[in-house]
């Protein structure tokens, strides 16, 4: 993820990154986030849980986030506290990864690439730009 778009997750959800710049002997969150497509999912993800743990009247501990990645081509979230509501929010937003491109963010003509042992999620184009549409395949 770029820059840019990493420092203002971290600016607009202090209290679920505040490990963001730790070191990587306390926290995964020191390699940052995985591809500017997903930034959205994980913006919308970050707001539906910290509204939630702000309306819950301190019956849900804070969510500090412990790793933010891309695993087998989908969004890994992983965190430190929480409740039933916001795994189910991550799992939503995981979903929803595998049908949205990891480097542009578009949900058209999106499909999976392996190459070499690594899989990506990535639309038509994207892969094309990459030069492995050979091994591009639509999710249907």
């Amino acid at each position: 993820m770029t820059n840019e778009l990493d420092e203002r997750l971290v600016k607009k959800y202090p209290k679920i990154f505040v490990d963001r710049y730790a070191d990587m002997k306390v926290t995964c969150m020191c390699w940052g986030f995985p591809g500017d497509g997903w930034y959205e999912i994980i913006d919308n993800l970050c707001d539906k849980i910290q509204k939630h743990i702000d309306n819950s009247d301190g019956t849900v501990s804070q969510v500090v986030a412990d790793q933010v990645k891309e695993k087998f081509g989908g969004l890994r979230f992983y965190i430190s506290g929480g409740d039933e509501t916001i795994y189910k929010f991550i799992n939503e937003a995981e979903d929803l990864s595998y049908k949205t491109c990891e480097q542009c963010g578009t949900i058209e003509n999106v499909g999976q690439t392996q190459y070499p042992s690594w899989l990506f999620t990535l639309c038509e184009d994207c892969a094309t730009k990459r030069g492995k549409i050979d091994v591009w395949k639509k999710n249907e």
